[in-house]
């Protein structure tokens, strides 16, 4: 099992883009990778990556309260195909979502994160903090990676957020969406965490991964592929940091 959630402080920094890259560039195809989209103020992924809503989130968190179910068995009953890699959409109502996550989030954390031969769970938390819904994903995670804006509003924002996190029982790193004024060593001994990658902020929407293949995204993908091939590096290295 591999199990990455990403998340933000504040703001709308492209954490359900850097959810989707790493779902489609994870470097180790023999593996089912899947993206979980668990964020508390409701779903965009369904609409962005045409697969509608169901099944999704809410299919899954039942399946997922059966006992003797695999990872694998839950994938078959609520995700779709994209490619691939496999999405799970949560619901574009955050009332439904939230509700969800509170009754089932736990258990259905836990599933993923005990299944040790199982998929690749790539985990869209949205805002996480230690009061969100979507807690337990970052606690059973293997690594949470938490995105931000490179302007210093931004940045001031995440020194406590990383501490709360950690003191939850989560290994933390942070992903820096440039532009930025600071390298990345300072940032990282200011915000208290490894910084593992900075990206390009792409202008416009994405409009889905047709659009996200452009010329225009080239130097992000570049990035984001890095990251991933870091993230896989340090999980089965047992979270030792790469340099």
């Amino acid at each position: 099992m591999t199990l990455i959630t990403l998340g933000s402080v504040a703001g709308s920094p492209g954490v359900s883009r850097l959810a989707i890259g790493l779902a489609a560039s994870w470097p180790e195809p023999d593996r089912r990778r899947v993206l979980l989209e668990a964020d508390p103020d409701g779903g965009r992924l369904g609409a962005e990556l045409g697969i509608g809503v169901e099944p999704g989130l809410i299919a899954v968190a039942l399946a997922s309260r059966t006992s003797g179910l695999t990872s694998d068995e839950v994938i078959e009953r609520g995700a779709a195909a994209v490619g691939d890699w496999f999405v799970m959409p949560a619901p574009p109502s955050s009332e439904q979502t939230a509700s969800v996550l509170v009754h089932a989030g736990s258990a259905l954390a836990r599933l993923v994160a005990g299944d040790p031969g199982g998929p690749v769970w790539i985990v869209d938390a949205g805002r996480l903090s230690t009061r969100s819904p979507a807690l337990p994903f970052a606690k059973d995670a293997d690594r949470v990676v938490l995105v931000s804006a490179g302007a210093f509003p931004a940045l001031q924002l995440l020194p406590h957020r990383v501490d709360a996190l950690r003191s939850a029982g989560c290994d933390v790193s942070v992903v820096i969406v440039e532009p930025t004024s600071w390298p990345v060593d300072e940032i990282a001994d200011f915000v208290g965490a490894d910084v593992a990658a900075t990206v390009p902020r792409v202008n416009g929407r994405s409009d889905g991964l047709g659009a996200m293949a452009g010329s225009g995204w080239r130097t992000w993908w570049r990035r984001v592929e890095d990251l991933a091939s870091y993230l896989a590096f340090a999980v089965a290295s047992d979270g030792i940091t790469v340099p």
